[in-house]
């Protein structure tokens, strides 16, 4: 693995030399990716490359290699081959918050971060996922909606390049998912870390990402590119073409979803 540094919670911006307007650096660099287990393969030759601020969505279905691939990514299965250059500091979301029971909601927040600037980063972040008033509270007061606001301002409190996202909304009720696409939006574009997430949620992969994969027997099947606006993409005329698009690709119809 090919390690840079973290980087700042800022908004980020690429020009060239005359101010216009550049391609984002790339923060994921994947070549012929591959891994096996007890000599089963899982994944076979993954090329992947993900840019700063670019929101990538990976379907598939259950045992395809999606958490593989992300374990891979967060650097938590060293034991791939291939080349994979990430940040040195990539941060995950699960999709249990993780949160610490023993520990109050800031110092959740800030866990394994000690200097001035990240209290400072914890808290604007607390204010951003609307819990700024809710620093001294305990995790078992909090809501499940709550809690994985508390494990998103953790994850980005780092300052993080690039956010690993594995089913971070499946346990929540349809209401609060809603809620948290926003949420997440919102931060994404205020941030702009690359964010790799794996869901088996279709229409949440449309709503959310600007590039969705979906990964068939271990191997990058599909690599699309999503062309809606930014908000109101469920009434757009596109997103039911997309979605059944990405339907037939899982091997489900409509009908069966």
């Amino acid at each position: 693995m090919v390690l840079d540094a973290p980087g700042t919670l800022t908004p980020a911006t690429t020009t060239d030399d005359a101010g216009a307007a550049a391609p984002a650096p790339v923060v994921v660099e994947a070549h012929d990716v591959r891994r096996a287990f007890d000599g089963r393969g899982v994944l076979h030759g993954i090329d992947l490359t993900v840019r700063r601020g670019e929101f990538v969505a990976l379907l598939g279905r259950s045992g395809s290699g999606k958490s593989t691939l992300l374990r891979i990514l967060a650097k938590l299965d060293t034991d791939a081959a291939g080349t994979v250059s990430v940040p040195a500091l990539p941060a995950v979301a699960f999709q249990d918050s993780r949160l610490l029971p023993w520990a109050r909601v800031l110092p959740n927040v800030l866990l394994g971060l000690r200097d001035a600037a990240a209290r400072e980063r914890a808290r604007t972040l607390l204010d951003d996922v609307g819990l700024g008033d809710r620093a001294r509270a305990w995790p078992r007061q909090l809501s499940g909606g709550e809690q994985q606001r508390v494990a998103l301002a953790r994850a980005l409190a780092g300052a993080p390049e690039l956010l690993l996202m594995d089913e971070p909304f499946g346990a929540l009720d349809a209401l609060t998912r809603i809620r948290m696409h926003r949420l997440l939006r919102d931060l994404v574009s205020r941030y702009s870390p690359a964010v790799v997430l794996v869901t088996h949620d279709v229409d949440e992969a449309v709503l959310l990402a600007d590039r969705v994969l979906v990964l068939t027997d271990g191997r990058l099947s599909l690599d699309e590119p999503i062309d809606l606006p930014a908000t109101g993409r469920r009434s757009h005329p596109g997103f039911t073409a997309l979605r059944s698009r990405l339907l037939t690709e899982l091997g489900v119809g409509d009908d069966d979803h």
